[in-house]
């Protein structure tokens, strides 16, 4: 059956590049008035005009069906980001929710076990929520060891990524997530502290199980981001477990209690305000820690997602690079693009279904 070519995918290709319409007519040979018709769907889109691009993006780009994710909530956009950077990322975003998308239709995945909660019956308590998911792994009171590990184990889809337009100071780009056909996922800047890593991961967990889905109404004076956060603080290091431990602190104590409880000294230090430091005690330790603001000495370990690679290598041996890459809808360069930090994997036991 002829392949029928889809509109959206131009566009699609076209801010993937960071290109306007202007300079993407020149790359495909056409005039800048037949891009602008193709993408507001006054012409269709041909074969023709495809051709010079198919090198770049692959046989089957043009004639996918695009699964955009929801990233009205959880997608940090600013308005002093460039819409050019912003669109580069949600290109792809929408690609690799495209990918998953596939992807879970031939490989059997573990169970998705993400709760889903209304805050408003927590009385908008997110450290109460927090302990209760806590509870709910089976976490107890003690450190979570490998955070990547334990989402995964949930059915949560870990990716690191790494692109060259953005930065690790970006913190609007520092994390997303979203659910494909059920299915969590949740992507973190790859060029991010090992600390802040583990912070976001956390901090859009909260998002999954708490704001990143329509079966509650959320009121749009609430502070999602805030919400997160202290979801994620309070996740990652229960106060009633660090009761104690924030007293009379050191450097070196500060230092050893990031080490052991997987969370920035700034984060400690915060919780250390909430719960035993005056607002001058504060302020002399943030002075203190000034040096390190963008980068904290003793980072921490975070191992790469497994998951996500073993998808990819059971579904590739399965059908064949050249399969492969058509049922991705990419070429293979524009793949290894997307996926840069993705390495080989060993066998995996998830198996097509």
């Amino acid at each position: 059956m002829k392949a029928i070519l889809n509109n959206e995918t131009l566009k699609l290709a076209r801010t993937y590049l960071g290109l306007n319409q202007k300079q993407f007519a020149e790359i495909a040979g056409v005039s800048q008035a037949q891009i602008s018709s193709v993408e507001k769907s006054r012409k269709p889109l041909t074969k023709e005009l495809v051709e010079n691009l198919k090198l770049k993006f692959g046989d089957s780009f043009f004639s996918q069906n695009i699964v955009e994710p929801n990233l009205k909530v959880h997608y940090r956009a600013s308005a002093t980001v460039a819409k050019k950077y912003t669109d580069l990322f949600e290109s792809r975003l929408y690609l690799i929710s495209n990918n998953i998308s596939k992807a879970i239709e031939y490989v059997d995945l573990p169970d998705n076990n993400i709760p889903k909660f209304d805050l408003e019956d927590c009385k908008l308590d997110a450290e109460y929520l927090a302990n209760e998911i806590r509870g709910y792994f089976n976490l107890g009171r003690k450190p979570i060891d490998n955070i990547v590990r334990l989402l995964e184990s949930k059915g949560v889809i870990v990716y690191f990524f790494d692109y060259d337009f953005i930065t690790a100071q970006n913190k609007n780009f520092d994390g997303v997530s979203f659910y494909v056909k059920g299915v969590p996922v949740i992507l973190i800047n790859n060029k991010i502290q090992g600390a802040r890593k583990i912070f976001t991961l956390a901090h859009e967990l909260a998002h999954l199980i708490m704001h990143n889905h329509s079966d509650f109404i959320i009121s749009k004076y609430r502070d999602l981001e805030k919400e997160a956060n202290i979801f994620a603080s309070e996740f990652l290091a229960p106060k009633a477990a660090l009761r104690g431990e924030l007293t009379n602190l050191t450097f070196n104590k500060l230092f050893t209690l990031k080490s052991y409880w997987k969370i920035s000294a700034a984060a400690l230090l915060y919780k250390a305000k909430e719960m035993y430091m005056s607002k001058d005690q504060y302020r002399r330790w943030i002075t203190k820690m000034a040096p390190y603001r963008k980068s904290e000495p003793n980072d921490l370990h975070v191992d790469s997602p497994i998951l996500i690679k073993k998808i990819f290598t059971v579904l590739k041996e399965e059908l064949g690079d050249e399969e492969f890459y058509n049922e991705m809808g990419m070429s293979k360069k524009i793949f290894q693009e997307i996926y840069s930090t993705l390495n080989e994997t060993k066998r995996t036991k998830l198996k097509i279904i």
